[in-house]
């Protein structure tokens, strides 16, 4: 089995709520984090391996800000998104979108040879 497949029934889909929250963020940031992280965690929902994600700021509210995303998948390199935008909701969109990229050329190596050739692109019909 892959690391990039649907969840077992025995295992519990990955929430906004699993999100470690590192340095910066406390509990009463989780509604932001839930809705600006929502496109990462519902990719990350699909995976049956194990999942641990961190989420940090430093410098919050300071011109030096700097969000990271940082995701572990069983099986997969570690991955991590950065963001230096001032502002936080654009800061969390921009790692969303930067996490989401990275496991969706995971999912692609892991695919095998063949069946990339096979695939249907913008260059093929």
């Amino acid at each position: 089995m892959t690391a990039l497949t649907e969840p077992t029934e025995l295992s519990t889909p990955f929430t906004a709520d699993d999100i470690a929250l590192g340095g910066g963020y406390t509990q009463a940031d989780r509604p932001l984090l839930a809705d600006t992280l929502r496109q990462v965690t519902n990719r990350l929902a699909r995976l049956s391996a194990p999942v641990e994600a961190e989420v940090s700021i430093k410098d919050r509210g300071s011109a030096d800000t700097k969000t990271t995303l940082e995701v572990w998948v069983h099986g997969l390199p570690r991955m991590v998104a950065t963001s230096s935008l001032a502002d936080e909701r654009a800061a969390l969109n921009e790692v969303s979108a930067a996490l989401v990229a990275q496991l969706n050329e995971a999912s692609e190596r892991r695919e095998p040879m063949n069946n990339r050739q096979r695939r249907d692109t913008i260059r093929t019909s």
